[in-house]
C-alpha cells in the first residue's frame, strides 16, 4: 500500500510539474502593457474542466495579443487580486483587462467555455 501511495504521489508531482507553463502571475500580468485574460476558478467549481480547456486553447492562439493568467481562489495570488476586485460566487469566470486594469470586461461561464464566443470577446476587447 505504501508503494502505491508513493507512486501516486510521485505521479501527481510529475503531472503538476508538466502542466506548469511559463505563465505569468497576476501581479506580473497586471503591470504589463498587453491586455490580460484572467481565469478565476476553484477546483470544486462546476464546469471547470471545460472552461480550462477553452482557456488553454485560446491562450495558445492569442498568446501574442494577451497575457493569460489562471487564478485559483486558494492561491497566494488571490490576496493581491482581492485587494482590487470582488470574487464572484459563480466560479469559474473570466475577466479581461486592458490599460493595466483600468478597463475590464466580465465573461460569463457559458461564454468562457465556448471557443467561438470567447474568441469573439477577445477580438472585440483588444481593439
Amino acid at each position: 500500500m505504501k508503494k502505491v501511495l508513493s507512486l501516486l504521489f510521485l505521479l501527481t508531482i510529475i503531472l503538476f510539474s508538466a502542466n506548469k507553463t511559463n505563465a505569468m502571475s497576476y501581479e506580473e500580468a497586471s503591470n504589463d502593457s498587453k491586455p490580460m485574460a484572467l481565469l478565476v476558478y476553484a477546483s470544486w467549481a462546476d464546469d471547470i474542466d471545460k472552461v480550462k480547456q477553452t482557456f488553454d486553447a485560446l491562450s495558445q492562439r492569442y498568446d501574442k495579443k494577451y497575457n493569460f493568467v489562471t487564478l485559483d481562489i486558494a492561491s497566494s495570488d488571490t490576496k493581491a487580486f482581492n485587494k482590487k476586485y470582488h470574487i464572484y460566487p459563480n466560479l469559474p469566470y473570466v475577466l479581461l483587462f486592458k490599460d493595466r486594469g483600468k478597463i475590464s470586461r466580465y465573461l460569463q461561464k457559458d461564454c468562457a467555455q465556448d471557443n467561438s464566443c470567447f474568441a469573439q470577446k477577445l477580438d472585440m476587447f483588444a481593439n
